[in-house]
């Protein structure tokens, strides 16, 4: 007996077919929902950077404990090593010279700094906004000592130039600030252990650290021998930590601050978010010239693209060492 199945097929085919289509059609859909909301920017070559502050001995001498391990937080003025000294009369007097600077430093932020500061007329808008943002900043790490009056000069001379009013000049007597008048008290008392000690001809002094942050262990240990001024410890100072990223400048549109973002360091996870975003600097013909190469290369390797700071929340029990490579996810909306 032979069932006709004509019509079965048909209907099979013409509604079975029309159902792959919308399933198809489904499956894309969910593909794009997912891609448009979890789309992401990979920055690869991402570096961790910071403000990093050494500790360094007052005086020569050996150094006979190490009292701090390597990424451990410290607080300033806490003792990180301990060091017994030998020096000749004539190392006395340089530790005693450099103890009266050291007490003439302080007495002069106690007293205030006699400073000449712009007074602007008019101006303003967002550049202008971030400018002084900037230059507010290395004002701070110029007065804590963490970059040079050059740095702070070229801040201060792009936030002039943000403005668009007229400027002036005014003399004015700045207070020190009270963590500069902290460092300074410090200073004075590490110098006048070291020269207690060099005074007794062999003795030991104590190494102290100079901000709050993370103790960076260099090849300096136990038993070694250490020169004056000599760096034992780097410090990363604990407020001063990011990580720098560039990207090209196609992406200024879809970046911007408070934006989450995701990256690995020594193995942990971190989910930090864009601090920062600084516009490209401009490829001059200077910095487009290495001296002993061949053509044209650009030496500033960044030159043109955006730069991003991006936070690094504290993880504890993970050391986190400046120059630090990774790759950033920037979780785009």
């Amino acid at each position: 007996m032979e069932v006709d199945i004509s019509d079965k097929a048909r209907a099979l085919i013409k509604y079975g077919f029309a159902a792959l289509l919308l399933l198809s059609a489904l499956c894309a859909g969910c593909v794009w929902l997912y891609q448009s909301s979890h789309r992401t920017l990979s920055i690869v070559e991402a570096e961790v950077a910071g403000q990093i502050v050494q500790a360094r001995t007052r005086a020569a001498g050996t150094i006979t404990e190490i009292l701090v391990s390597d990424g451990e937080s410290v607080k300033q003025g806490q003792v990180l090593a301990k060091i017994k000294v030998k020096v000749s009369p004539e190392q006395i007097q340089q530790l005693e010279e450099n103890l009266a600077l050291s007490r003439r430093n302080l007495e002069e932020l106690q007293a205030g700094i006699m400073t000449v500061q712009p007074v602007f007329d008019g101006g303003g808008g967002a550049d202008a906004e971030a400018a002084r943002q900037r230059y507010e900043k290395a004002q701070f790490l110029f007065d804590m000592g963490a970059v040079s009056a050059q740095e702070r000069d070229a801040a201060e001379a792009a936030y002039q130039a943000a403005l668009s009013g007229g400027v002036s000049y005014q003399t004015v007597m700045r207070p020190g600030s009270p963590e500069a008048i902290s460092r300074a008290e410090l200073q004075v008392r590490q110098g006048e252990a070291a020269l207690a000690a060099a005074q007794q001809a062999s003795g030991a002094t104590e190494l102290f650290a100079p901000v709050d942050g993370v103790v960076y262990l260099t090849e300096a240990k136990e038993g070694s021998e250490m020169r004056s001024g000599e760096p034992v410890f780097r410090i990363g100072v604990a407020e001063e930590m990011w990580i720098e990223a560039y990207t090209s400048p196609d992406y200024a549109d879809v970046l911007h601050v408070g934006q989450m973002v995701s990256y690995t360091l020594n193995g942990h996870d971190f989910l930090g978010s864009v601090a920062e975003i600084l516009p490209p600097s401009e490829e001059t013909e200077e910095n487009l010239k290495v001296q002993g190469t061949e053509g044209v290369r650009p030496a500033d390797l960044h030159a043109g693209k955006l730069k991003l700071h991006i936070s690094v929340p504290p993880q504890e029990g993970v050391v986190i060492r400046p120059a630090t490579r990774t790759t950033v996810k920037v979780f785009l909306d």
